[in-house]
């Protein structure tokens, strides 16, 4: 049986799920998220949308992974916490094998309960060119 992690932080929490992400390790992710997760993802190409539950939340992170060169290098830039919720701002890049190329400053907006993640909405700096980029 896994051990939940030990979370003394909102920092470290988001911190140590977008570690898990970037390392494909969707079991240490899950440990981090409600079971009922909800990721809200702008736009209007393929992955956006509303994904509900872990599930859900999986298939958007491998989709990311399996349409990119190698996958999406996040890099945390800063992390703003408040009572229940984080804000990651980040710098997401990405290619495709088409020549596409993503380097888009986002914010990563996170409500958290219980020491995991409840929900997460993703504001793109320009939703055009990553719609461009999904397409």
């Amino acid at each position: 049986m896994n051990q939940m992690p030990i979370i003394t932080s909102k920092k470290q929490l988001v911190t140590d799920l977008y570690s898990a992400i970037r390392d494909g390790d969707l079991a240490a992710a899950s440990q981090l998220l409600d079971p009922e997760v909800v990721l809200h993802v702008p736009g209007t190409h393929p992955l956006a949308g509303e994904h509900r539950g872990l599930a859900a939340f999986a298939w958007f992170s491998q989709q990311t992974r399996a349409l990119t060169v190698d996958g999406e290098q996040i890099d945390i830039i800063d992390i703003l916490e408040g009572d229940d919720h984080v804000a990651v701002y980040c710098r997401v890049r990405a290619a495709r094998d088409n020549g596409a190329e993503l380097d888009n400053t986002t914010v990563h907006l996170m409500q958290i309960q219980d020491g995991v993640v409840t929900q997460a909405w993703l504001h793109n700096w320009d939703d055009v060119t990553v719609d461009r980029f999904w397409k």
